[in-house]
């Protein structure tokens, strides 16, 4: 231990700088700040335990390791609550739009859709909750491929977010390009949409799916 005595005489004041740094950066009020202190507890508490090492000091060590585990992982919670705090009810609608529904990546839906979500559409069966959120998107993309939602309008009203929709796709056997419209009504809480009503202009769309006819004067 003689030998790296030197290393935990001058160390020490190494891993006090970093220290003293850290709790003041993250003891800020600004995330990015804050962020940056997570990040620099880190390296002290690495920095401590590789001095720790040199000297024999097992215990030390593995206390340094837990607290560097605990400060990175810090770090990365907080950045990921950050990011979705800061995302409006705009944002959060539109990226829905586009990667569940037009995107078809189910695989994301509990981002944007809360646990008890419900949704109210007239002759739309769309299950329950996330469960039924993912069926549905799978579903229509089956009965009408290539699947795209584009946003024609979007209006805020308090938690609510209006959306006039422009559905399209192809024909599932002529491949023939098909459009329709819809306006759909989005509930958000807590950065999630909790219900969904709305109305497809459906006649248009069986329509050119050639599953009903015009009268004939």
């Amino acid at each position: 231990m003689k030998d790296y005595f030197f290393i935990l005489e001058y160390g020490q004041w190494l891993i006090l700088v970093l220290s003293i740094l850290a709790l003041y950066l993250v003891s800020s009020v600004q995330h990015k700040t804050r962020l940056k202190g997570y990040l620099m507890t880190a390296l002290s508490r690495f920095s401590g335990a590789i001095i720790f090492l040199f000297v024999d000091l097992f215990a030390f060590v593995i206390a340094n390791l837990i607290q560097t585990y605990i400060a990175i992982r810090g770090y990365f919670q907080n950045k990921k609550a950050v990011e979705s705090e800061s995302k409006s009810s705009e944002d959060i609608v539109r990226e829905a739009m586009q990667v569940v529904w037009t995107e078809g990546d189910i695989s994301r839906v509990g981002e944007f859709y809360a646990e008890t979500f419900t949704a109210d559409y007239p002759f739309t069966d769309w299950g329950e909750g996330l469960e039924g959120v993912s069926a549905l998107a799978l579903k229509v993309r089956e009965d009408l491929p290539g699947y795209t939602e584009d946003i024609e309008e979007l209006l805020i009203a308090g938690e609510e977010v209006v959306v006039v929709l422009k559905i399209s796709g192809f024909h599932p056997t002529t491949k023939e390009e098909l459009s329709f419209r819809d306006i759909t009504i989005l509930t958000l809480e807590n950065n999630k949409i909790v219900s969904q009503r709305g109305l497809s202009d459906l006649f248009s769309l069986y329509l050119k799916l050639g599953l009903i006819q015009m009268p004939q004067s």
